[in-house]
């Protein structure tokens, strides 16, 4: 097979290049530099050419539709999900450019336009008709219950990210509202993810307190922050998918389902599986074995009033965000297998939902 080898980053191609006319048999081989920059190139012409679609059909939806135009009215007439609006802008912004709304300069529109796609998973209709109710009237942060608070705390972690995120829950909230257009924009979005929820979710009976709930979908930041264990003055660095934490007396379980040789290494990837709706097959790290404290940890959980929580996603990302994790809610010893790794059988309390063991027994036929 002959090879056609072209160095982009020396000559001057351009997009027009044509390359659809090589001899049967070729293909051209590209730098790493080269090819990322062609994809991006990619990426980008398709996301404007999406965003000039998406600003013709709102100019024209009233007229088209005989519906009011909103976000909502929007994503249900065309049958698009939320991120199709969000990978590429925001509501606000492409009203805007379809000349169907006034120009806005909200300061942190850039910040809340990716953190309005880290809150898609929401899935809780309690927590989300928590929080609508909250953004919808003036509050004092000094006076809401302790659930509202470490609702709103999650939220702003996920609106901001790590690195822009304020000091305290005020300052979130002060800056927030100095984005009149966007915070108008967040609350119609919650009410869109309301609407399209699918799920029952349930309370856990805990001996801590915990505003996730069972069979929520939450990020990793929202389940730390959720459960107290980060704040906004601290932020443990957490590598490994599981975790002890004394203060909790409890054991924290991610479990990625759908692993793969680039995101982790031979002695990470575990064998992670549901066995049925109650039953989760879950090995332990590769160093951890039966007769050491974490083992005993794991086995006598019960006896020592030691809890453990499993959470689960089927793959590590999806469209360039982190995948939220399902949280099962708490599981109990059933017994085990092995050592360094440890193989342990897991019961949940709750029943997992038929749409997950879906999922977990693919993944572990496959």
């Amino acid at each position: 097979m002959e090879s056609v080898g072209i160095d982009l980053l020396r000559k001057d191609y351009t997009a027009k290049t044509r390359v659809s006319h090589l001899p049967a048999g070729c293909f051209i081989k590209l730098e790493k530099v080269a090819k990322e920059h062609i994809l991006n190139n990619i990426r980008h012409a398709l996301t404007h050419a999406n965003k000039t679609l998406y600003m013709r059909r709102i100019a024209n939806f009233q007229l088209d539709t005989g519906h009011h135009l909103s976000l909502q009215n929007f994503l249900e007439y065309y049958s698009l999900e939320p991120d199709e609006i969000y990978r590429r802008s925001n509501w606000s912004r492409l009203c805007t450019s379809a000349n169907m709304r006034v120009n806005f300069s909200d300061p942190d529109e850039p910040h809340l336009t990716k953190g309005f796609r880290r809150i898609l998973n929401m899935n809780c209709s309690s927590q989300i008709e928590r929080l609508i109710n909250i953004l919808n009237h003036p509050f004092n942060v000094q006076e809401i219950d302790k659930l509202d608070k470490r609702l709103l705390v999650m939220l702003n972690f996920s609106l901001w990210g790590l690195k822009s995120i304020s000091k305290n829950l005020a300052g979130c909230m002060d800056r927030l509202y100095n984005n009149p257009v966007m915070h108008k924009e967040l609350i119609e979005l919650l009410n869109c993810l309301l609407m399209k929820v699918a799920i029952v979710t349930q309370k856990p009976n805990l001996p801590f307190f915990c505003p996730l709930e069972i069979h929520g979908a939450y990020t990793r930041d929202e389940i730390l922050v959720g459960l107290g264990l980060w704040t906004f003055e601290r932020q443990p660095a957490m590598r490994e998918g599981v975790r002890h934490f004394p203060e909790l007396k409890a054991d924290l379980f991610f479990v990625t389902l759908n692993k793969t040789e680039t995101d982790y290494s031979p002695t990470t990837m575990y064998d992670d599986y549901a066995i049925s709706d109650t039953l989760f097959h879950w090995q332990s790290q590769s160093t951890t074995s039966a007769d050491s404290p974490t083992g005993q940890r794991y086995i006598s959980h019960e006896k020592t009033g030691h809890t453990i929580l499993l959470f689960i996603r089927e793959n590590k990302k999806e469209s360039g965000l982190s995948c939220p994790y399902y949280f099962l809610g708490p599981v109990d010893y059933v017994m085990h297998s092995g050592s360094r790794p440890m193989n342990i059988t897991w019961r949940l309390r709750t029943p997992m939902p038929s749409f997950l063991l879906r999922q977990t027994a693919r993944l572990a036929t496959a």
